[in-house]
């Protein structure tokens, strides 16, 4: 009487299409996306067509462009110069003394 079916093959199932679901947001979320949040309502609200799956997948594992400010100075020169201008600035609020300031300046410039 039986009918071959378990519940844990049921749960396993489950739980595996649980995770093909949503699949497209688990992988935005583990990228840190910037369009995290729309890619996991693309994948809420329309995965269910597939085209809508398929789309916050591409989407998900698309490349991310950085913002220029998030990127690193292409040249040495450019960071060196950041720093002199924070070595002044803490001279200027008086948090490091003239000659703390020169003492680093000149490790700096070498």
């Amino acid at each position: 009487m039986s009918d071959g079916s378990s519940p844990i093959a049921g749960f396993v199932l489950m739980v595996v299409a649980f995770v093909a679901y949503f699949l497209p947001t688990f992988i935005a979320a583990k990228r840190n996306h910037p369009n995290g949040n729309g890619i996991g309502l693309l994948n809420i609200f329309l995965g269910w067509t597939g085209i809508g799956w398929l789309a916050s997948l591409i989407w998900s594992v698309s490349a991310i462009q950085r913002s220029p400010s998030e990127q690193k100075p292409s040249q040495p020169g450019d960071d060196k110069y950041a720093q002199l201008e924070r070595l002044a600035a803490l001279k200027d609020k008086g948090a490091i003394s003239a000659n703390e300031f020169e003492t680093e300046k000149a490790k700096l410039l070498g």
